[in-house]
């Protein structure tokens, strides 16, 4: 019998998802930095993975991101344009890659916080461009996006904005572009009370930018807002948000008094054995592992 001019390769331990090969090739320091269209439109039909997106960004230094700007500012700029397009699922892809983008580059120690994240993102000359189109395309999402889900998302990427460059001039997009309405949008939208929390801490981080240096439009907003409907919807999901947070912290170490029933009066005097049916208290988890714990939560 002929042999067969197939042959067969060794199955590999794991298989490597194709999206984090394709993110493995955008940030090699190579320089071929721009991409082929084909290269994007795969990248945005692929399912992410934030979690590998976010691994390789962490291994790079500050240093590393300022070489690589060029894929950086390729890879914001298509996303946005995905954004805009607002084709499914491309869209959604776009907005998870943005969140884990905007993380990863963000927390980083850069010498000049400002300008060095401009220059990473965007580019000093391409900034207002760049970024107003950004701000825009989460405006019009949060507001019409074509289902909860996805204008949730939207919000995702601006809270992964604000809150890792409140200390940079990058806020002041969205002080030019007020996103208030939007945002009460949603809330008044929202099918739940776990919605509302994101939104509402956007908010109150916009709102609190540079209060005392200028008239902060969302504060200004929040001062003259009168919807009774959409203010119970906050304070409801304030509340519940509180209680859960509570509960989970409980649930790691209930740093609450004991009170004295028999076993703890038996304790007390060494007898705790004598006690009918007593089960000793559950000890406390040592501060590593009660910090790792609550690092889950």
């Amino acid at each position: 019998m002929e042999q067969s001019p197939l042959t067969q390769q060794a199955r590999p331990e794991s298989f490597q998802p194709k999206i984090v090969k394709l993110y493995e090739t955008l940030f090699k320091d190579d320089e071929d930095a721009d991409k082929s269209e084909g290269f994007w439109r795969e990248f945005f039909l692929l399912r992410p993975d934030p979690a590998n997106l976010l691994d390789i960004l962490a291994d790079l230094s500050a240093d590393d991101l300022l070489q690589l700007q060029a894929q950086i500012r390729q890879l914001l700029r298509q996303a946005v344009s995905f954004v805009r397009a607002g084709v499914a699922p491309s869209d959604e892809i776009a907005l998870d890659t943005l969140t884990a983008l905007l993380s990863g580059v963000l927390n980083k120690k850069y010498t000049n916080p400002s300008s060095d994240v401009i220059v990473v993102l965007a580019g000093l000359d391409q900034a207002d461009a760049v970024f107003t189109e950004f701000v825009n395309a989460l405006d019009h999402i949060i507001r019409n996006g074509r289902h909860l889900d996805l204008r949730q998302k939207a919000i995702e990427v601006a809270l992964s904005m604000t809150s890792g460059a409140y200390h940079t001039g990058l806020l002041s997009y969205f002080t030019h572009r007020d996103l208030f309405p939007s945002l009460m949008k949603y809330i008044q939208e929202s099918d739940n009370t776990v919605r509302i929390l994101r939104p509402f801490t956007l908010l109150g981080l916009l709102a609190n930018y540079n209060k005392f240096e200028f008239q902060n439009p969302y504060r200004l907003r929040l001062d003259d807002f009168v919807n009774e409907n959409i203010i119970r919807k906050i304070i409801k999901s304030i509340g519940q948000t509180s209680s859960l947070s509570r509960d989970r912290y409980i649930a790691v170490q209930d740093d609450l008094p004991e009170g004295w029933n028999l076993y703890s009066t038996l304790t007390f005097f060494g007898l705790g054995g004598l006690a009918p049916g007593a089960k000793p208290p559950a000890p406390a988890p040592n501060p590593e592992a009660a910090k790792a714990q609550f690092a889950a939560l």
